[in-house]
């Protein structure tokens, strides 16, 4: 046993992984192997655009540090308000490629990550662009309509923001409206929110299990950091990878329940069907039995009919025998 558990805990090598992957490869489907190496192409191809955007990004800032000749003041980034940041999109740039990518897919997600607004744009047009098409996850249907769902996002966003900054830099008026409407500011608070409820709302009624104990969790957490912090302060966008794991757990949780009670119907219908078989092997049983006593009636009589066919046979040689000595007197 010591032997075994020790063979199981040695690490293969670079080459021996190779080999095992190729020989993974080679048993593949044709199908299969298509479709990894399609998986492969797009991901070479997201990675190299992805780099490609990250260093555009990036070049942005460094290009006017360098044209103006100024310098960022370092010292900001150990400030307590910008490590709290950090630590949260540090958090959420870890969860959301692991959470999202099933419903993203292997093109949405490179596309929807660098193009940025997941939640409150990418995510609802992914989610409704997967009830219009009726696609499963993990399949290439699905992949391709989230791919063009989040295009399509991309691009209707960006001309929207275009139009807009359009708008505001023509009108003057228009901007100050908007600074002016107090009850705007508020409700551009309120839109992911609102936008998750209304995607969300469908599936809370489905299965509401799974919905209702997280709900009350992330309604009491968001209530006790209110008022500890008078008021100045909440989990704000946290609350979104909260309220993920909380659900992904209680559905978890709910999957491994339900796959139990199934076991459990599964061993009551093999029992049911055992007796079924039992019965039916008995019903059998007896068939056989009067089968067999049917058979033997039958031979019984057949017996007897041949005994009386013998019997009448040999009548007609007796009387004969006995009619011979009279003819003779």
């Amino acid at each position: 046993m010591s032997k075994e558990l020790k063979e199981k805990k040695v690490k293969l090598t670079h080459a021996e992984k190779k080999a095992k992957r190729e020989a993974a490869i080679a048993a593949m489907t044709p199908e299969e192997k298509a479709f990894y190496d399609f998986n492969n192409k797009w991901h070479r191809i997201g990675r190299m655009w992805n780099t490609v955007g990250i260093l555009l990004i990036l070049a942005v800032p460094v290009v006017i540090c360098l044209y103006y000749k100024v310098m960022p003041d370092w010292a900001v980034l150990v400030d307590g308000g910008i490590i709290t940041l950090l630590l949260i999109n540090a958090g959420s740039g870890i969860s959301e490629p692991v959470i999202y990518a099933p419903m993203l897919g292997t093109n949405g997600e490179y596309l929807a990550f660098i193009t940025g607004n997941l939640s409150n744009l990418k995510i609802p047009c992914v989610v409704k662009a997967h009830e219009i098409a009726e696609t499963k996850l993990g399949t290439e249907e699905n992949e391709l309509v989230s791919t063009i769902a989040v295009a399509v996002s991309s691009l209707v966003t960006v001309l929207i923001v275009a139009v807009i900054v359009l708008l505001l830099t023509a009108i003057t008026p228009l901007q100050g409206a908007i600074d002016r409407a107090k009850y705007l500011t508020p409700a551009f608070g309120c839109v992911v929110y609102a936008l998750f409820g209304s995607l969300g709302g469908k599936y809370m009624v489905k299965n509401p299990k799974m919905a209702i104990i997280p709900g009350v969790i992330m309604v009491g957490l968001t209530i006790i950091i209110s008022v500890a912090s008078g008021g100045y302060s909440s989990i704000g966008s946290l609350s979104l990878m909260v309220g993920i794991v909380l659900c992904a757990a209680f559905a978890a949780l709910e999957y491994f329940k339900q796959k139990k009670r199934n076991s459990a119907v599964a061993v009551d219908v093999g029992v049911d069907n055992a007796g079924e078989a039992v019965a039916e092997v008995e019903v059998v049983a007896d068939t056989a039995d009067v089968a067999t006593e049917t058979a033997e009636a039958v031979e019984v009589e057949a017996e007897a009919q041949s005994e009386e066919t013998t019997e009448t046979v040999d009548a007609p040689e007796e009387i004969q025998e006995e009619a011979t000595p009279d003819e003779n007197n």
